[in-house]
């Protein structure tokens, strides 16, 4: 064995420097808590036409009924179809004024509502007549915003389709009636979403729906409540 004074001596590599660890970035903290607001449903006497739409729950949680039962099945098909149509009239769509109008308004009852969903084609269809003479007045009824807008709001409540609905009811939105020398495609907006609330509860009136033009104008009679809604009234 060698002395360790006669062995060869190779140096040992210099140590190469290692970085620092970094300090893992601290997660962001989003400071800002979203409070449920609380839902105050009232008696309301004049028009939500001028305001601006009411943020309205699902049947969920709602004083309607529980998600699982009958009435809110319906209701939640309801909101469902009405999401489809993208139209709006003075800022409402038809589910936004569907909610406000009808399914936040407390006059109208659960027993209404079910009532709705069941009403067959048959019930709704204006007949021959009436489509010919509204036709015959304003030919591209069926391409009016005004009338795919009340069409889509009866189409989603009652299940029917919305083309056979605007096949057979081409008077719906339109101002006035087929029978009388008032009968026009309102112009403004305003007007517009007044006739299609008004359509929308008044043909449900004639199709069975009884106490609905009540409910959302004041006044049952067919004439006497568009006056209502023609003036901006309203009870809800």
């Amino acid at each position: 064995m060698d002395p360790i004074s006669r062995r060869s001596f190779s140096p040992l590599p210099a140590p190469v420097p290692t970085a620092a660890p970094r300090p893992a970035p601290q997660a962001a903290v989003n400071g800002t808590s979203n409070a449920n607001a609380a839902q105050t449903l009232g008696h309301v006497h004049k028009s939500g036409f001028d305001a601006a739409p009411r943020p309205v729950k699902a049947a969920q949680g709602t004083w309607r009924a529980p998600a699982d039962s009958e009435l809110g099945r319906t209701i939640n098909g309801m909101l469902e179809r009405l999401k489809q149509c993208p139209i709006t009239l003075k800022g409402d769509t038809p589910e936004s004024l569907f909610r406000r109008a009808i399914l936040d308004n407390k006059h109208v009852t659960n027993e209404q509502l079910l009532a709705m969903s069941k009403v067959p084609f048959e019930k709704l269809d204006s007949g021959p007549e009436t489509r010919a003479k509204v036709l015959e007045k304003i030919p591209n009824a069926r391409e009016l915003p005004v009338h795919q807008f009340t069409v889509a709001m009866l189409s989603a409540v009652t299940g029917i389709d919305a083309q056979k609905l605007s096949e057979a009811c081409p008077d719906l939105g339109m101002t006035g009636a087929p029978n009388t020398p008032l009968l026009y495609a309102a112009k403004g907006e305003r007007m517009q979403r007044s006739t299609a609330l008004h359509d929308f509860t008044d043909y449900l009136r004639g199709a069975g729906i009884q106490g609905l033009n009540k409910a959302v104008w004041g006044v049952e009679n067919r004439v006497l409540s568009a006056i209502v809604s023609a003036v901006g009234g309203g009870r809800y």
